[in-house]
């Protein structure tokens, strides 16, 4: 399940309770009126220290702990916070996946159970259902890891020449097809690294004019509830205490070349309120760093999503050291270190450049 599905799950089939038990919380009451759970913390015996709502978004407030939460802390944060206090390694990862074995939910996707049709020359990345409106994790079948055998485990010399290291290669799992003469990157998902589809780069030289594809990504991946790299960086992330948000999947490759397993990928400039949640259960910084060619309004519109929740910051290139579409991470090491450095810090100061922006558009 998504968290946002998780977090549905529990408030539809009444388990909150049951949670806050599980957890320790002494003196838990249901208010009926005002549609909320008290209890106290489980290191605590104030009756009334910590307020759940009782709806999908499980709002919580700790009113004797207020170092730990703010106005955006949900159940899950409770959950963490809890489990922490015996275990100063317990991440949102725990998290996730100690709520779903309390719940006897299966941390796992929906696996294959069709035949392949071989006669199909892209029978292999057609495995998944097509995305509806509304996406669903539960609703797509993962790939058997088998797939990977179809590729031989290495790459194009054109992804080398751009700075892609073996130590990569093998991390990532990035492979080629000889048959289709494309890079293959696989992609997992986040939490339990399950395999999802693949994003596929051609080869070949001057593409356009053979009418062939220069992406060919597996029908309904779900991009928007999943963020490339994390299942492979997440270790370093938590122990650098820092997450760096890119468009593309090769801007984590490059900077995982360069000894810097901090890169996660959007697949695209927006982020998703599932992304968005996600990187905040990460409980560091978040750093946009987004390609050349996006506009300092939208950075800032995405810096939104964390303001007030996280610590946030972007990369703007404002001596022109990128080229007009790059990424950051297409920059050398030494620019780019200057770049994350030289971070803008998303303040109140930004905050409010943003509200201006709004008004003067009429937003």
């Amino acid at each position: 399940m998504t968290v946002l599905e998780l977090k549905k799950y529990i408030f539809q089939k009444g388990k909150i309770e049951f949670i806050l038990n599980e957890i320790g919380c002494g003196h838990i009451l249901y208010h009926p009126a005002k549609e909320y759970y008290s209890c106290s913390n489980c290191d605590g015996d104030n009756k009334t220290a910590i307020n759940i709502k009782n709806n999908e978004y499980l709002g919580c407030k700790n009113y004797t702990r207020e170092k730990y939460f703010d106005d955006n802390s949900d159940l899950l944060t409770l959950v963490q916070y809890n489990k922490s206090l015996k275990d100063k390694k317990f991440s949102f990862f725990d998290t996730i996946k100690y709520l779903h074995k309390i719940l006897g939910l299966p941390l796992t996707l929906k696996k294959e159970n069709k035949e392949e049709k071989k006669n199909d020359p892209l029978y292999i990345f057609k495995k998944v259902k097509l995305r509806k409106k509304r996406q669903n994790v539960l609703d797509f079948n993962i790939l058997n890891e088998s797939k990977l055998h179809d590729f031989v485990p290495y790459i194009h010399i054109d992804l080398f020449r751009e700075g892609i290291m073996p130590w990569t290669i093998k991390k990532f799992g990035l492979a080629y097809s000889y048959r289709y003469k494309r890079n293959v990157i696989p992609l997992r998902y986040w939490l339990t690294g399950e395999l999802l589809g693949f994003n596929m780069r051609t080869s070949i030289e001057n593409y356009e004019l053979f009418d062939i594809k220069k992406y060919y990504i597996t029908p309904g991946y779900p991009k928007q509830m999943n963020l490339f790299g994390l299942w492979e960086n997440k270790d370093s992330i938590q122990e650098k205490g820092h997450v760096v948000v890119f468009e593309a999947e090769k801007s984590v490759l490059k900077r995982d070349s360069l000894n810097d397993p901090t890169g996660v990928a959007v697949s695209g400039h927006e982020i998703s309120d599932e992304q968005a949640k996600i990187l905040i259960g990460l409980n560091c910084e978040i750093i946009i760093a987004f390609d050349k060619d996006i506009s300092i309004e939208h950075i800032r519109y995405c810096c939104e999503k964390f303001y007030g929740i996280r610590k946030v910051s972007y990369i703007w290139d404002k001596y022109d050291l990128l080229d007009k579409k790059d990424s950051p991470a297409d920059a050398i090491n030494k620019i780019y270190e200057y770049l994350f450095e030289y971070r803008i810090l998303y303040d109140e100061y930004e905050h409010k450049k943003h509200i201006k922006n709004l008004k003067k558009v009429g937003a």
